[in-house]
């Protein structure tokens, strides 16, 4: 059920958004980077993905390459929590821009199976290395409202950068074909650096911004998913 979950709330905030005078296409790649964080349930997203694809060895070649990404020290959530306690947050800057390991000729080779973050990840204005994405800022409250919701989705379990999470879901048996192929230190040392995905603990939206973010979320919580109300099944009724 959980894949269900994250693929309605996608399409939920894909058809909100829609009508952004979007500037993004096919080999526009500037926003791919490696520092994409995921939950354990898009990351199993990814490896069924890779594995009904038959990329297997490719995806394990890539995870395999020596890290140059940076891990989280907080997850959304957690982030979002200390904001709302009104608590002090030292996090370091993430300054790497090094592109996404999954791209093949400026393309994502995993496009269909991209996790939330990656899918947000739009600009209204041609953007570059030096030339940041342009979004309006209600958007941007948007996506990291629905981050939250996508992380309570999988709480208690694996959150981290997707190089970390990837490896680190690799000993569930359905993924044992491209745990094969990777050092098992790798794999040990991977999950040591993931974070656990935590609840949510309140919505980080401005006042100026609540009347269109709220009406996002009411959809999202309206919507059924298998003959249930979707906010029910977040609030675990």
């Amino acid at each position: 059920m959980k894949s269900t979950i994250l693929h309605t709330m996608y399409d939920i905030f894909s058809d909100w958004s829609h009508h952004l005078p979007v500037v993004c296409n096919r080999g526009c790649s500037a926003c791919c980077t490696e520092n994409v964080t995921i939950t354990a349930t898009e990351g199993e997203e990814i490896l069924r993905f890779a594995a009904v694809e038959s990329l297997a060895p490719w995806l394990a070649e890539k995870l395999a390459r020596p890290r140059t990404h940076q891990s989280v020290e907080m997850t959304t959530n957690d982030f979002a929590g200390a904001c709302l306690e009104g608590r002090e947050i030292d996090q370091d800057d993430i300054h790497t821009t090094l592109p996404c390991p999954f791209l093949e000729e400026n393309s994502c080779r995993i496009y269909p199976a991209r996790p939330f973050g990656c899918r947000v990840f739009i600009s209204t204005k041609r953007c570059s290395s030096i030339q940041p994405a342009l979004v309006p800022d209600y958007y941007f409250e948007a996506a990291t409202a629905v981050n939250q919701l996508v992380e309570h989705l999988g709480q208690r379990e694996y959150w981290g950068n997707m190089l970390d999470v990837l490896p680190a879901l690799l000993d569930i048996n359905e993924f044992r074909e491209i745990g094969t192929l990777l050092d098992q230190t790798l794999i040990i040392e991977a999950r040591l650096r993931t974070l656990t995905a935590k609840p949510l603990p309140g919505f980080l939206v401005s006042e100026k911004n609540n009347g269109q973010v709220t009406q996002l979320l009411e959809t999202i919580f309206s919507a059924d998913v298998e003959g249930k109300r979707l906010g029910d099944i977040l609030n675990g009724h």
